[in-house]
């Protein structure tokens, strides 16, 4: 059995992601809805109270279907028994979806900022 590297694990989280991707379409749309009543003016929307919700759960939304859709196809690793070529390009592809795996991390965590800043101000309103 070989090793977990944090793609692998990160190709089994986004796999549960894609099985319940519906779910982040739907709350995309619902999202990018309230934006839109929040934005045009109407005496049920007064102000942006409903919009920061909408930004939080827009950003969350695409963060999700982004993550579910690049991860979907990890490639496994490298095996010896592999052409020099196939196992150079297999090392690269996992060393980009590495990379880009490190800045969905840090999307995330900058994600989580945005949302208590925003809904510590939702609250206060």
């Amino acid at each position: 059995m070989g090793s977990t590297t944090m793609i692998d694990r990160l190709a089994r989280v986004a796999r549960l992601v894609r099985k319940w991707g519906w779910l982040c379409w739907l709350l995309a749309f619902a999202a990018a809805a309230m934006m839109a009543a929040s934005v045009i003016p109407n005496p049920w929307l007064a102000g942006d109270r409903w919009l920061m919700l909408g930004v939080v759960a827009l950003c969350w939304a695409l963060a999700l279907l982004s993550f579910g859709r690049l991860f979907e196809s990890v490639p496994p690793p490298a095996t010896a028994k592999m052409p020099w070529r196939e196992r150079l390009g297999r090392r690269m592809k996992r060393g980009l979806l590495w990379l880009l795996g490190v800045a969905m991390i840090g999307l995330a965590g900058a994600i989580v900022l945005l949302s208590w800043q925003l809904l510590r101000v939702w609250m206060m309103s």
